[in-house]
């Protein structure tokens, strides 16, 4: 044998990284994005921030009136701006140069307190009248949140509310958003009557989070595309906060987190709570058996001491479709590990439905303090 050969697949040759002194050839070709429609173009522009937006008029002739007329999403979190006069300054001239409308409105940076008169100011103008997001936190500075303007629950357009540290003003008429799917009200002071009108004027409603608001003591949801609830207390003790929740209707709830804190988990302290008048659970214990409440797949529990596992299989009796579930619980280090507990027989006439068809994963936590 004179010669043996290895035969293989040749290597690809690399690619040539481009010389830095070299010129990238430029594109003679047509503008193919000017062409677009303004529609579009509004569109595109709608997603940039509003100082990216407006530096696009720079462009060409056609495209100078696009960022004013496009919808714009505003918010106060731009670079390089500290200080929050210097944020309202330039808040002010952005919607000076902007006739077009406002879809999106947040501001986190900018106090209640000494700016409701701007707020106020920027709110009645006609380019908010179609808004469909609105997101105010403030910061609580007193006992008492300061009030909103009522400039600020004029927009029946809402798609999303989301508020933070304020007041609802006394006389403000009947509030009803019938767009709205998201409402989130947090350290929020609003009166009994105010909310339930609120809440019932809104059917859409998907998501909602309570936590720690004030000024009402009960109240009753019946929301059928409610798909998330949070519910949660103040751990401050006061004879003005929520003590009792009804859901009479939720058909279409997946996530239930009620918590004594912002944890988002099932709190042992939380007061009565009611669904579909069918399941009760008082001081966060069950009492009775859900019927129709049946489409809950996510369920944390919050357990001060060692979880007892009677009270977690008289919980999962109470969501038969559940595929998850979330237990933290506090260890302090002064406690001893005990030995197992005795085991617990379940009742043949009572099974626990989601063990046997539908719970896929457990996630235990424990949390060591003190």
């Amino acid at each position: 044998m004179d010669r043996i050969l290895f035969s293989r697949k040749p290597k690809p040759e690399r690619e040539r990284k481009p010389e830095r002194n070299k010129e990238i050839p430029s594109y003679d070709g047509p503008d193919l994005i000017s062409c677009l429609p303004d529609g579009v173009l509004g569109a595109i522009v709608t997603l940039l921030k509003p100082e990216e937006g407006a530096r696009t008029a720079v462009l060409s002739r056609s495209w100078r009136p696009v960022w004013r007329s496009a919808p714009l999403n505003l918010d106060d979190s731009f670079s390089g701006v500290v200080y929050e006069e210097d944020r309202i300054r330039v808040i002010s001239q952005i919607l000076a140069a902007h006739p077009g409308p406002v879809r999106h409105l947040a501001t986190t940076n900018i106090q209640l307190d000494d700016n409701i008169r701007i707020y106020d100011d920027w709110l009645c103008l006609t380019v908010f009248d179609a808004l469909q997001d609105l997101v105010l936190h403030f910061t609580l500075n007193g006992l008492r949140p300061d009030e909103l303007p009522a400039s600020a629950l004029r927009f029946a357009s809402l798609r999303v509310l989301d508020l933070r540290g304020c007041s609802f003003p006394s006389g403000c008429g009947t509030l009803a958003f019938p767009c709205l799917t998201y409402l989130s009200l947090r350290y929020v002071d609003i009166t009994e009557e105010l909310l339930q009108r609120m809440i019932s004027n809104s059917p859409g409603i998907e998501s909602l989070v309570l936590h720690a608001n004030s000024g009402h003591r009960r109240l009753r949801l019946s929301l059928s595309r409610l798909r998330y609830l949070a519910v949660s207390v103040s751990p401050m003790p006061s004879s003005n906060v929520l003590t009792d929740l009804v859901v009479e209707d939720a058909a279409s709830l997946e996530r239930l987190l009620l918590h004594a804190m912002e944890t988002g988990y099932l709190a042992t302290g939380f007061p009565i709570v009611a669904l579909n008048d069918k399941s009760i659970f008082k001081s966060m214990v069950p009492v009775s058996l859900v019927e129709r409440f049946s489409t809950v797949k996510i369920l944390a529990l919050q357990m001060p001491e060692l979880p007892k596992l009677e009270v977690v299989i008289a919980y999962l009796r109470c969501f038969p479709c559940l595929e998850k579930l979330k237990i933290k619980f506090y260890c302090y280090t002064s406690w001893k590990t005990t030995g197992p507990k005795d085991a617990v027989h379940c009742d043949p006439s009572a099974p626990v439905e989601c063990l046997d068809h539908s719970l896929k994963t457990i996630v235990y936590r424990r949390e060591v303090t003190g």
